[in-house]
């Protein structure tokens, strides 16, 4: 039995509590002078080589993405949260809707070396547990840090994979919210699935 939209909805809002609240963008009194206190460390992206997604091509500010097959826009208010662009499978049947959503930086433009810095402070704040820093990725032409954490809301516990690509003059937070059963190599052929399609506009 499936999941109904309205619930799928009521239960991509419980992910959303946190992640949407982008815990990994950097506030302006953080980001002032980090570059210099952040050493540059050498590190080399690697290419993203998953086979595109073949959904609904999502419209956000300046860019467009394709997401999974059956991930749509739910049209739906979520209190509190409003993306620059949102996709779920709203048709997920094991209680939980896996969903992509993306922010725009309130700074401008974030570089890894913050995120992976910075970010991992933030999530420490809002509870979240078994952080990592993944290889950085190339994401059409942007460097971008990678980070995953396990997160519990309103006794929804679920991962998140947290991509940043930024263009000449804005960074993009794009969060891939899963259900905690979903296996770590399936979450990143769905997420980079996404993140090949990704195109500026």
């Amino acid at each position: 039995m499936r999941t109904p939209v309205r619930s799928a909805a009521l239960l991509v809002a419980a992910a959303l509590t946190l992640t949407g609240c982008s815990t990994l963008i950097p506030t302006p009194q953080e980001t002032s002078g980090s570059s210099s206190e952040v050493e540059a460390e050498e590190t080399t992206a690697g290419e993203l080589d998953g086979v595109p997604a073949t959904g609904a091509t999502i419209a956000g500010d300046g860019y467009t993405f394709i997401a999974p097959a059956g991930w749509e826009d739910p049209q739906q208010e979520i209190p509190g949260f409003d993306p620059d662009s949102f996709a779920a499978d709203l048709q997920d049947a094991d209680g939980f809707a896996d969903n992509v959503n993306v922010l725009k930086s309130p700074v401008g433009v974030v570089t890894p070396d913050q995120v992976e810095t910075l970010g991992l402070k933030e999530l420490e704040t809002v509870g979240a547990t078994d952080v990592v820093v993944h290889d950085r990725v190339v994401v059409a032409d942007s460097e971008s840090a990678h980070i995953s954490a396990a997160m519990s809301s309103e006794g929804v516990s679920y991962v998140v994979d947290q991509y940043y690509v930024s263009s000449a003059d804005q960074t993009y937070v794009v969060t891939f919210s899963f259900s905690d059963t979903v296996p770590a190599v399936e979450r990143q052929q769905t997420a980079e699935s996404v993140l090949v399609t990704w195109t500026w506009v």
